[in-house]
């Protein structure tokens, strides 16, 4: 049964948006591939996160760039200085806007050297966290597929090393621990944020209670309803959306859906309000009316999330997991 992918298929303002999105991620990923210096970089990746990574963009969206690379020391600081140049003069060229936080997210990670480093102080410390997190559940590669797709397979090694010694049923407690980390970090970045009058915390709000949370649970169902998880069958999700994710997941749930059946034209709906308002319009300067209108959009959106989570076909212990 595949209802709620048919329905996703055949919302138009979705489907549009999506061909937009690949249409203008193929043109960047092209002006990455015609430069001289990364094509020597095969152990390299330059992945895109944000509305690029969800496929969701407009045409206001500007890059989030983040990059990877393979062994512990593969680019010596020379070449960091080039390979950053590249980057920033290509996003110039495609006229976005400057990387955010004056580049602080530009840095190479090297993934055999920062992949077992996972709970420890320096993972939060040096963004491998937050790296890390959108390479799994928000990202499209800019510059090197190949080591893209490797360096998402090396850190699921990682999170699936109990599969591997043959533990059974295998439970992917380990990256549902982390993807639960990554939302709650968010939340409190958000909370930071608001002491900062300079920043946009009105829009950060926003983005949590739909792009945020849909890129986060989104990615949880189908982790928490498929009975045969296995690391292959999540690197073929990373390669999703987060919504089509989240409707993979959806469409895992065995039992009745009706209501939530009901109310998913609606969810797609206020999401792609959502992106409309965050592309035409100042979030900090919304009227009342369109203000109330949002937020009353946002509860039903994460409301609707909940109800799938909280889902009868959902195994208990995976809803006791969620909340202890």
């Amino acid at each position: 049964m595949n209802h709620f992918r048919n329905v996703l298929d055949a919302h138009k303002l979705s489907t549009t948006r999506k061909k937009l999105s690949l249409k203008k991620l193929k043109n960047i990923q092209q002006k990455f591939s015609c430069d001289e210096f990364l094509k020597e970089k095969k152990q390299v990746c330059i992945f895109t996160a944000g509305s690029f990574g969800r496929l969701d963009s407009g045409e206001k969206s500007d890059l989030d760039i983040f990059v990877t690379a393979d062994g512990d020391n593969d680019v010596c600081r020379l070449e960091e200085i080039e390979l950053f140049a590249s980057i920033l003069r290509i996003n110039k060229e495609l006229d976005f806007p400057p990387l955010s936080n004056d580049g602080e997210y530009l840095k190479v990670f090297h993934v055999e050297k920062n992949k077992n480093r996972i709970g420890s102080p320096i993972d939060d410390k040096e963004n491998w966290f937050t790296t890390r997190m959108l390479l799994l559940l928000e990202s499209n590669y800019l510059h090197q597929q190949d080591a893209y797709n490797r360096h998402i397979h090396e850190v699921l090694n990682v999170y699936f090393r109990d599969a591997k010694e043959g533990h059974k049923p295998f439970k992917p407690l380990y990256l549902l621990n982390d993807i639960l980390r990554f939302w709650r970090t968010l939340c409190l970045n958000y909370e930071q944020a608001r002491h900062d009058t300079n920043r946009l915390w009105k829009k950060r709000n926003f983005n949590l209670r739909f792009s945020r949370m849909l890129t986060v649970f989104g990615t949880i169902l189908p982790l928490i309803l498929d009975q045969q998880i296995s690391q292959i069958r999540f690197e073929q999700l990373t390669s999703l959306s987060p919504l089509e994710r989240f409707v993979d997941g959806l469409d895992l749930l065995s039992e009745d859906t009706s209501s939530l059946r009901d109310r998913f034209g609606d969810f797609l709906d206020y999401y792609e309000n959502f992106l409309e308002i965050k592309e035409t319009q100042d979030f900090e300067k919304l009227t009342s009316e369109v203000r109330e209108s949002l937020h009353s959009q946002s509860s039903f959106f994460s409301e609707f999330i909940f109800d799938a989570l909280t889902h009868q076909s959902v195994p208990k212990e995976f809803k006791r997991y969620l909340v202890i």
